[in-house]
């Protein structure tokens, strides 16, 4: 494979008339790395990939791929290839000649371009299938054509658009381990835009998370997960209960009042202007307590634990529990059980 590349953008803006889709965004994705834009619908992030694509221009600002400059290069003068989530197949090729394509149009002779295709192929698990037309397969194994043909002219780096939306739960699980597997195999430098909070998790070494055309925040899987710097980021990565309040400090530790209640949250971090406690539903256990003002308002078996969802004099809560715990019944009245480390307190 040729040399996975870095990419970086410096202060970077893509404006469609008044309108900004990209404001200002700056990061770098380090060579051999998988880096994940994740967001909500029209954050930015598919127009942040084809301006690395050199689909899209920038309207201002630098963006390198390697050494070099590519602000203002098209996108044939870059080298970089993209996976579509339409897969984007030609129909009346098989899957050879799908493969074959790019080499054969970049010059490469009949022979060499069917070497080339054909090596790919037995990366992606698809040896014996040169053959079939694409409406002969699954989605999945249009998918791993779609990455062969991306890849047979080794380019220093690789997209991936919502690669994975086209497909079904179980299917998705494995097809992103491949593409995962194969990114780690060949030392793919790979940008990856999802707006699947559990598949960017699984398959990033980091994570750029957009909000309304600027990058929220980034940092590893687990950073975004257990220290998220705003509300935005507690909610929308994983579930999360959100309740605003007072936080206070004290020798043991932190406590948090709303509505009249107080909670002991032991060890916490509390930054500066910190209004809104966070946790994550199955960080928090529950037990009955007859003088609680919180009451189980309904349950759910969902096979390895239970949800409860609870009346509290804030709004409602979501907790989850292992099935193996003891069911507590509808109506009854419980009090929170914070985990150590549970937690999260938030910025107003």
């Amino acid at each position: 494979m040729a040399k996975a590349a870095s990419v970086e953008f410096i202060n970077v803006f893509k404006r469609y008339g008044d309108v900004a889709a990209v404001r200002g965004v700056s990061f770098k994705v380090e060579a051999g790395q998988l880096v994940t834009l994740l967001g909500p619908s029209g954050c930015g992030k598919t127009t942040t990939l084809r301006l690395v694509a050199g689909l899209e221009l920038a309207s201002e600002g630098t963006i390198r791929i390697g050494n070099d400059d590519v602000t203002q290069l098209g996108a044939a003068e870059r080298d970089v290839s993209m996976v579509f989530q339409s897969y984007a197949l030609f129909p009346h090729m098989n899957v050879l000649d799908n493969v074959m394509y790019g080499p054969l149009v970049s010059g490469a002779s009949k022979k060499d371009a069917e070497a080339m295709a054909a090596e790919k192929l037995g990366l992606v698990g698809l040896k014996g299938y040169e053959k079939r037309l694409p409406s002969e397969l699954s989605g999945g194994q249009q998918q791993r054509v779609a990455v062969a043909r991306a890849i047979v002219l080794e380019p220093s780096v690789l997209l991936f658009d919502e690669p994975l939306s086209n497909l079904d739960a179980k299917l998705r699980r494995k097809v992103r381990d491949d593409i995962r597997d194969l990114q780690s195999r060949l030392g793919l430098t790979v940008l990856y835009v999802t707006h699947d909070q559990e598949e960017a998790l699984a398959v990033s070494d980091k994570v750029i998370v957009m909000d309304n055309a600027v990058i929220a925040q980034e940092g590893t899987p687990s950073d975004l997960y257990e220290r998220p710097k705003t509300r935005f980021l507690a909610d929308f990565i994983g579930e999360a209960n959100l309740i605003d309040g007072t936080f206070s400090s004290n020798a043991q530790g932190a406590t948090f009042s709303a509505h009249g209640m107080t909670l002991d949250l032991g060890a916490v971090q509390l930054p500066e202007h910190a209004k809104t406690l966070a946790f994550r539903p199955d960080r928090v256990g529950i037990a009955p307590d007859p003088a609680s003002p919180l009451a189980i308002r309904r349950q759910a078996y969902i096979g390895p634990s239970r949800e409860y969802v609870i009346d509290a004099p804030w709004g409602e809560l979501l907790i989850v529990r292992p099935v193996r715990e003891p069911i507590i019944p509808n109506g009854t009245a419980v009090r929170l059980l914070m985990e150590p480390g549970a937690a999260m307190a938030i910025p107003g």
